[in-house]
């Protein structure tokens, strides 16, 4: 049986890559685990959904592995305001022509949550935080009839890859890595005709990334397994997709959308991190589900994408009778030797 390629054990398959012998074992991070359990430092910041850590309306969660340190940020979208203006404070002029000044604060908010999530059908567990991403906030004065109210409302600017920028408040992600290396990101991103930014810290400028995964309605048919490429019994449900298949569902028309139309993607963005630096992961006006993500030090983009099958858990607990297979998916009968998988744990076979 051909397995569906989640991101979620994707360190497993990754040992059968040829790799650099100076190359470090790649490292992984889960936010949610198997059994959708929030991992440790986001379950300690959350009470009932509700982030207890918020800070000037932010609610920051601190997490890595070896060569990888990650802020998440979550930030409190305004809260609905009576008619007539946002409940703000604001501070000096910025731009007099276009009545924008200043924004001290926004005194009325909704609460910052982190929440665990689940495409079921593929299970896909992520974290959900709340915040519509911003390079700036501005308060711009309401003017009728030529006359300013004295009231005023929120301006906000999403990020243009024209001009760049970096996120100043809603929900991203900001990656520092030590080393050279590959970077995976577990995403879920709703509505795939938005766009979806890894910004590098030091130019501002979006990253070049490669892509895989789900998309909502893009399922394996008949012909697919006339062709071998799925089960019969896969044909019908979500079809795993690779990079090319993704641009060509959007004929190029944006590189920075993932997808085809209004339609949600659940799977990885990746690209080549440099030592030293710092990557801001998020979307242009929504906001991202984080499942986690996997850095190969050493390795480039295409190391982490070509070729490599990532293997589902089958059994929720250790089972002596539990299927096997091969680091390719593929199940294998009890004469098989060498490295396999079974309850989602690997082990050589001599």
């Amino acid at each position: 049986m051909i397995m569906k390629k989640i991101f979620t054990l994707v360190c497993m398959a990754m040992a059968a890559m040829s790799m650099n012998a100076q190359t470090q074992k790649p490292e992984s991070y889960l936010a949610v685990d198997q059994d959708g359990n929030m991992a440790a430092e986001f379950a300690a910041v959350v009470t009932d959904g509700v982030a207890n850590n918020v800070e000037n309306g932010n609610s920051v969660v601190k997490f890595g592995t070896t060569n990888v340190e990650v802020e998440a940020v979550g930030s409190a979208d305004p809260a609905d305001l009576p008619e007539g203006g946002q409940d703000i404070t604001i501070g000096q002029v910025v731009d007099e022509a276009n009545h924008l000044f200043e924004l001290v604060s926004i005194n009325s908010t909704k609460d910052v949550k982190w929440e665990v999530k689940n495409q079921g059908d593929i299970n896909f567990y992520y974290i959900a935080g709340t915040g519509t991403p911003a390079v700036s906030l501005l308060a711009e004065e309401i003017w009728t009839n030529d006359n300013p109210t004295g009231k005023y409302r929120l301006s906000v600017t999403a990020f243009d890859p024209a001009t760049g920028g970096e996120p100043k408040s809603g929900l991203y992600y900001k990656f520092t890595t030590k080393v050279d290396g590959a970077l995976k990101v577990g995403i879920w991103a709703n509505k795939g005709n938005r766009t979806t930014f890894l910004v590098d810290g030091e130019t501002k400028q979006a990253s070049e990334y490669l892509v895989e995964g789900y998309i909502n309605g893009q399922n394996y048919t008949q012909e697919d397994a006339d062709a071998d490429k799925c089960t019969a019994d896969q044909v019908g449900s979500k079809k795993w997709l690779s990079n090319d298949e993704i641009v060509a569902l959007n004929s190029g028309t944006n590189k920075w959308i993932i997808g085809a139309g209004n339609q949600p993607f659940w799977g990885n963005v990746i690209i080549d991190a440099k030592a030293g630096k710092t990557y801001w992961l998020f979307q242009g006006n929504s906001q991202i589900g984080f499942q986690g993500y996997t850095f190969a030090p050493g390795a480039k983009k295409e190391d982490l994408i070509d070729g490599i099958e990532t293997i589902k858990a089958v059994a929720a607990a250790d089972n002596a009778n539990a299927p096997v297979y091969n680091l390719a998916g593929q199940q294998v009968n009890s004469g098989f030797k060498g490295l396999v998988i079974q309850n989602g744990k690997k082990f050589v076979v001599k």
